[in-house]
């Protein structure tokens, strides 16, 4: 409940600068509802990149936090008490008015309930992501207090906008305030799904496009998580419904508010997630295309591209200066970067490659059926879910139901247009990258939101029309609800207070097992080598490195038993932890790393302490005289 209370509050202070921002923009979003996604957004952004400095500068403390929310509240106190005293009004706006909207709000609950329960439980080991790097790379910050290179973990360098709040979060309280920031990302989203639809095409598409887009069970499972995509998709979204509303606005002195703001969040779009760079094209060529049929004027694309590129350019330069690679792993062959090979840089392509169905034209026209029918194949879903995701359990049957119905039931205008050529553009580019499930949630707010206009007007013709629209309806929330309920139910005890933290971990993740043990096992002061097929390292409490997710070790290191000692001194290594998958390995010494390591084991270097689930540790010999 304290880390609920301390999210509400951060994420008051956030709408409240957001709302600043706007109002210096001269800005008027229209309604509440439409603003609170848009400020809330930005003054997340801006949250993130003082957090950033914090972190650059050393100041990761807990006074320097509270400075900086302090000054955030007092910026914009006057936008968060009217924030507070128009929440009544909020709930009325958004209170839906069709025939079944009792059901309608029922389901809304719910899925709230169920996935904050899941929000507020600690990760557990579906968080695979987060349990490696999400939080495990921010808990590293924190314990440092200071962001600094991390050669082992290539995915540290990537653009960590999100994982700013994360390191907030677990430096104000623990990984659950840390949680609730993705979890307020879907919700924004959720809002910014029902504005968008209300103000296009009337309250009841706005609501039905939400409320689908809530229906994806992939969408609920993301709000559970520390992962990234749905923050990604909030900018993502946001620059379009900004593109949007710049075009309406064309004539009037707003419009050039809505171009920065579009350029801003397409700017922490690219802070989050290099595969942004598809919402940078987009954009750029939407405006291309209205210099002539728009007027628009060519330095306005150009101070749009501008600005987008500035606002993500600290995560790039940073990346350029400890790696070489503004784009370090990727890339390799024309950026190169340290502690990176080209034999890495092709397995590590060749696994982004495994998901999907195929990469014909065929295969490309016929995604919207394979991922909704065949989604397994193409995301690599939670434990709990892949009993049950043999067909429509990850994107829901929805979107591939009522998109279609566009056709007949009219035009969407530019607004859907916009929403529909995203989708398009996205999906190429992720197409030709690597054919991830999740990483298409960029595409979902938009889909959504033209699924529910679609559904609007099906219900409006009544008659058979509606008959099935409803049934279809009533089937894909019953569809997307079931998931949700699966993956949050081990974690209403905990959630709730019920049970306790190390209870519900022992119980549920064998990761979290295994490296308390290993915590228990190593003395204080350790600083492990961690070997193998396991990196969700977030629950060892020690010092510790990666040995298999970057080349930390030169083929001079590995030359000889002495010299790979001698490398593993420069570590600081004390203790080594390897992967029950890897020790048949080590036996047949089938590789070079491998070989070094029997070769301690067999001078009696390297000695065994135990085993810890799929992990065994050994320790280094700590003085001349033991290793002679």
């Amino acid at each position: 409940m304290i880390s609920l209370l301390m999210w509400l509050l951060i994420l008051a202070a956030c709408f409240g600068i957001g709302a600043r921002v706007l109002q210096w923009l001269r800005l008027d979003a229209g309604s509440l509802a439409e603003e609170l996604p848009f400020a809330a957004a930005l003054g997340m952004g801006i949250l993130t990149y003082l957090v950033l400095a914090m972190g650059l500068l050393g100041w990761l403390h807990l006074w320097a936090a509270c400075v900086v929310l302090v000054v955030l509240l007092l910026v914009g106190w006057r936008e968060v008490l009217r924030l507070l005293r128009a929440a009544p009004k909020i709930v009325a706006a958004v209170t839906p008015r069709a025939p079944g909207s009792l059901l309608l709000s029922l389901f809304l609950l719910v899925v709230l309930v169920l996935t904050l329960l899941g929000a507020l439980a600690p990760a557990n080991d579906n968080d695979y992501d987060s349990l490696v790097y999400h939080l495990t790379i921010p808990k590293i910050y924190v314990r440092d207090a200071h962001i600094h290179f991390i050669p082992w973990l290539t995915h540290s360098n990537f653009p960590f906008t999100l994982e700013m709040l994360y390191t907030l979060g677990l430096l104000l309280r623990d990984q659950t305030l840390a949680k609730l920031f993705h979890f307020g990302c879907g919700w924004l989203l959720v809002c910014a799904v029902f504005a968008f639809g209300r103000r296009w095409w009337g309250h009841r598409a706005g609501w039905l496009g939400a409320t689908i887009f809530l229906a994806i069970p992939l969408v609920t499972w993301q709000m559970m998580t520390a992962y990234i995509e749905l923050g990604f998709a909030l900018y993502a979204f946001l620059t379009i419904a900004a593109l949007v509303r710049l075009f309406e606005e064309r004539e009037t002195s707003r419009a050039a508010g809505w171009l920065w703001v579009a350029a801003l969040c397409c700017g922490w779009a690219l802070g989050v997630k290099m595969l942004a760079g598809a919402v940078l094209i987009f954009a750029v060529l939407a405006l291309l295309a209205g210099l002539r049929a728009e007027r628009l004027r060519l330095r306005r694309v150009l101070a749009f591209a501008l600005v987008a590129a500035a606002v993500a350019s600290p995560w790039y330069i940073k990346s350029t200066i400890w790696t070489g690679n503004p784009v370090y792993p990727f890339f390799y062959q024309l950026f190169d970067g340290r502690y990176w090979t080209e034999e890495r840089a092709q397995l590590y392509t060749a696994a982004q490659q495994e998901f999907g169905l195929g990469k014909s034209p065929l295969d490309f026209v016929a995604l919207p059926w394979t991922l909704t029918m065949h989604s397994q194949e193409f995301f690599d879903q939670p434990d709990r879910l892949r009993p049950f995701n043999m067909y429509v359990l990850v994107f829901g049957p929805l979107l591939l139901a009522l998109l279609p119905a566009l056709f007949v039931v009219g035009p969407v205008g530019r607004p859907g247009r916009f929403c529909l050529w995203f989708a398009l553009l996205f999906t190429a580019f992720w197409f030709v990258l690597t054919q991830n499930g999740r990483y298409l949630i960029p595409i979902l707010p938009g889909l959504a939101a033209c699924a529910g206009v679609a559904a609007d007007r099906l219900l409006a013709r009544r008659g058979v029309s509606a008959t099935v629209t409803s049934m279809t309806l009533t089937l894909g929330f019953l569809l997307g609800l079931y998931p949700a309920l699966l993956l949050a139910a081990p974690a209403a005890r905990v959630a709730l207070g019920l049970e306790s933290r190390a209870t519900y971990l022992t119980r549920v993740s064998p990761t979290y097992r295994t490296f308390t043990a290993l915590t228990e096992a190593s003395p204080p002061d350790a600083t492990i080598l961690v070997l193998g097929d396991e990196p969700r390292t977030f629950y060892l409490n020690r010092d510790y490195l990666l040995g298999n997710h970057a080349e930390i070790f030169t083929p001079e290191d590995l030359a000889t038993p002495s010299s790979f000692m001698t490398a593993l001194d420069k570590w600081g290594v004390t203790h080594i932890a390897i992967h029950s998958g890897m020790l048949d390995d080590i036996t047949q010494r089938s590789g070079l790393l491998e070989t070094r390591i029997a070769d301690l084991v067999a001078a009696g270097w390297l000695k065994p302490i135990g085993t810890y689930g799929s992990l065994s540790l050994w320790e280094l010999a700590r003085d001349e005289s033991t290793r002679a």
